[in-house]
């Protein structure tokens, strides 16, 4: 085996400039030192090593005197910070003497300091400590561990911090929210008069960056107060955004799916069969099923946070999987009761592409499919009316 060779001469702020364009997590390693008080450090080196047996690892400076206290305990735990926990991270990284002064905490299974409103928590014992250069490579056995808030990290990024955006998020081009929002102005008459006719929450939703997102939204029903819906999006995939797929701004069929992840053939042919449905009829539906539609509206509000975690994302996800069978039923029967969640029609360009989509909502429960017919038919008026307003083609008729 050949010997390794010197490594080279780097210039250290060129080797942090290049290092620091990979986006590390922030956590925060406590213990109770010898003395019994508590001590921690900021690291950023924090990684998973092992499942089995589960191990993790971090690589604190030779040099550090915090890191010596921490090696006065037997154990030590990652408290992994919250991205609004910056001003925590900044003063356990300052000179103060007493890092613990004033903050909260609670005890973990092994006594160490758990930091109130950390995204989560490992216990460890030592599994080894070996040196790596400048740094020390600590081995962590796990002992216990906990997710103690559903939210998004702390990051540290180019010698700043931030927080994690998802993908659909940062890809949504402003230009279209723009456009979509000055749309929604143009039929806001008509949103508004719907709403006050119907005694109904009357909303405009538009297609950005793969989500549907609700621009406009009047409510004026005496049988749901919801909190305001505007700015909420839900992800355009099945069995969601129905209307829009394959339109500027939202997936293509094949890309609809794909949102699905890798679901088996039966729920791919029953999503393609609701999008056939409402191209066929014209229009979409919703039911409300058995949940309490406030725990919906609760999953809802959590993807429609700019600053959302992937698992949110999944969460939503998967109500909407678990509603399936009460998107776009296929048959609806004259004598039959039906508690609508929404019912949504498009608007539509000169192009034949969906720009908008008018919806209804927060709906009297027990209507009959003469009623969604009337309340169908009120919508299509409206989003006629919108179109010649913004230039689609003004002899178009609905059956």
């Amino acid at each position: 085996m050949e010997a390794h060779s010197p490594a080279r001469q780097f210039d250290s702020a060129r080797f942090r400039e290049v290092l620091g364009s990979y986006p590390t997590g922030v956590a925060i390693v406590t213990a109770m030192d010898e003395d019994g008080l508590p001590t921690g450090m900021v690291i950023g080196s924090f990684t998973s090593v092992s499942l089995d047996p589960p191990l993790i690892a971090y690589l604190p400076m030779k040099t550090s005197r915090t890191f010596a206290r921490l090696r006065t305990s037997s154990t030590f735990c990652v408290n992994i910070l919250a991205a609004d926990q910056e001003p925590i991270c900044q003063h356990f990284a300052s000179a103060a003497e007493d890092k613990f002064a004033g903050l909260a905490w609670h005890p973990s299974p092994e006594g160490n300091p758990v930091l109130d409103g950390a995204v989560a928590w490992i216990d460890c014992d030592y599994a080894s400590v070996t040196e790596a250069g400048d740094h020390y490579l600590v081995l962590g056995g796990v002992l216990d561990m906990r997710l103690e808030r559903d939210t998004a990290p702390l990051l540290f990024f180019q010698r700043g911090y931030g927080r994690f955006s998802p993908g659909p998020l940062v890809a949504a081009a402003e230009r279209e929210t723009i456009e979509a929002v000055r749309l929604a102005e143009i039929g806001r008459d008509d949103m508004e008069a719907v709403a006050a006719e119907l005694n109904a929450e009357c909303s405009i939703v538009a297609a950005v960056g793969g989500d549907v997102v609700y621009v406009a939204v009047e409510n004026r029903s005496p049988h749901w107060r919801l909190r305001s819906r505007l700015g909420f999006r839900v992800p355009c995939a099945p069995p969601l955004g129905t209307l829009f797929v394959g339109t500027p701004g939202a997936p293509t069929d094949t890309e609809w799916l794909k949102r699905l992840g890798r679901p088996d053939q039966e729920t791919v042919d029953r999503s393609l069969a609701q999008l056939e449905r409402v191209r066929s009829r014209g229009w979409s539906i919703s039911l409300l099923g058995t949940d309490d539609a406030d725990s919906l509206e609760e999953v809802v509000a959590l993807y429609s946070n700019p600053h959302r975690t992937p698992a949110q994302e999944r969460r939503l996800l998967a109500a909407a999987k678990e509603r399936a069978n009460l998107h776009e039923p296929e048959d609806l029967r004259e004598d039959a009761a039906y508690d609508v969640l929404h019912l949504s029609v498009p608007v539509n360009s000169l192009s034949g592409e969906v720009p908008l989509v008018l919806r209804l909502g927060a709906l009297p429960r027990g209507a009959d499919l003469r009623q969604i017919r009337q309340w169908v038919q009120r919508l299509e008026q409206a989003a006629v009316s919108l179109e010649r307003k913004i230039g689609a083609r003004p002899d178009r008729l609905r059956a």
